[in-house]
């Protein structure tokens, strides 16, 4: 496969693998931090997981990890079944 001269097809079929598959990585990392975002440090992240001030914080991430794990595993799959099929 040459990569200098994708198709359009091509294109959006990277894309949209890429894309779900990036949004499904941060939904998974964000759940398993109870919905605190890695916006800081290992040590401080351990000192705020519990702490009321960032409330939320944990309500918006976990909200978004819910979204991202409710609508995009079908496009995922979807992205994934159509390249297997546009590819072989």
């Amino acid at each position: 496969m040459n990569f200098n001269t994708l198709d359009p097809i091509d294109f959006i079929l990277f894309a949209g693998l890429f894309i779900t598959g990036f949004f499904l990585l941060l939904a998974f990392t964000i759940r398993k931090t109870k919905g605190l975002f890695f916006s800081r440090s290992p040590q401080r992240f351990l000192k705020d997981q519990d702490d009321p001030r960032y409330k939320t914080e944990r309500q918006v991430g976990l909200a978004f990890s819910t979204f991202v794990l409710h609508y995009f595993p079908p496009l995922f799959l979807a992205f994934l079944i159509l390249s297997l099929l546009w590819f072989l």
